[in-house]
Parts: C-alpha cells; structure tokens; sequence
C-alpha cells in the first residue's frame, strides 16, 4: 500500500475571527484557492484544514473543489483547532461538527469521542498555547512542528514523547500559502476518513 502524504496542521481565512484573546491580526491570509493550488503543487493525498475553533470553510472548500477537476486527486476531510478554558489548543481529527472552545481539556476530548473522532496534542512545548504534560490525554502527539519560532520546543517534545511513549505525528502549523505541505505525515490507509482515522 502507497502511503498517503498527508498534512494534518493547517489554516486558511476562515480561521480568521475565531482565535480568541490572542487572537492575531489575521491568523491566516491563505484563501481556498491559494490552499487547493499549494496542495496539489506539494502533491498532497490527503488534508486536514485546523481552523481555530470553526470547521467554517469545509464545507465552502469541498464546494469549490468539486467544481474544479484538477483538485480530485486531493481528499479533504472535516477538523478543527480547538481553544481550551487555559488558552491550549487541542487539535481534533473526524469530527461531524464544531466542538466548543472554552471549556476543560477534558470536556473537549469527551466530546472528541462522543463523535468518534481522534485528538492530537499540537506545538505541546511551544511558547505560548501548548498543553504541556496534559498532552498525555490526547490520542497523539504533535512531536515535531515545522512552525515553532524556537528549536526547545521541538526537542522537548521529542523527549517527552520518548520517555512517555507516545505515539506521534508532525505538523506544518501552516498559516501562509507557502508553508502548506512543509512538514507532512506519511499514513499507511485507504484514502477514507473512517480508514484514516483507525491508522
């Protein structure tokens, strides 16, 4: 089986107005268009859009996409950046709507298997938003992200997840054209999401 190249860590203009107190100005300049053509240019299988808290821009992507031949070869599937109460993200795989930002670790991720869907821990060492040792409680672990603005972020999240043995993922974090399919995973499955998410 070919793997699928993948990305798993990615935004796009709709993930604009929905950060919340650290909120940037914009979170992301990449539009749908700009995100389909840096996709197939990279040669994506399969990609997972991380807007901050909405899953806004799926449904608009999957239209746009279906009107567009060239883009077939690239599967889309629903996710989100979540914002706990303490200001760390959680990231969720599979989802069938929006999970509520806000509230406890715990109450994200009960909600994440209410909808049979899969968490990942992202930047868990990063300056600011990280969930640190609580990563623990997420399905996977973002061990490397190609966005983090210092090196110790990256490596301590490597030396955790050796010493708690985690199971790990990579991430591009993407919030520009150009950096979308800059750090991909490879995933051994069929190129459906129910096959996905069980890999």
């Amino acid at each position: 089986m070919v793997p699928l190249k993948t990305e798993l860590h990615c935004h796009n203009v709709f993930s604009n107005g929905h950060v919340g107190v650290l909120e940037p100005i914009p979170d992301s300049n990449v539009t749908i268009i700009k995100q389909l053509e840096q996709a197939h240019l990279v040669g994506l299988d399969t990609l997972f859009v991380t807007n901050h808290n909405t899953i806004d821009g799926y449904k608009q992507i999957l239209e746009y996409k279906k009107n567009h031949k060239k883009f077939d070869c690239i599967r889309i599937y629903p996710a989100e950046e979540v914002t706990t109460d303490n200001e760390s993200h959680v990231l969720v795989y599979g989802i069938d709507h929006a999970i509520k930002p806000g509230v406890s670790l715990y109450e994200i991720l009960d909600e994440v298997k209410k909808q049979d869907a899969v968490s990942i821990a992202p930047h868990p060492f990063s300056l600011v938003d990280a969930l640190r040792e609580d990563s623990i409680h997420c399905d996977l672990f973002e061990v490397f992200n190609s966005s983090n603005v210092d090196v110790y972020s990256n490596i301590k999240a490597k030396k955790f997840a050796e010493e708690k043995n985690l199971r790990v993922t990579a991430g591009s974090d993407s919030h520009v054209k150009s950096t979308i399919g800059r750090c991909t995973n490879l995933i051994y499955s069929e190129n459906k999401l129910d096959n996905i998410i069980y890999a």
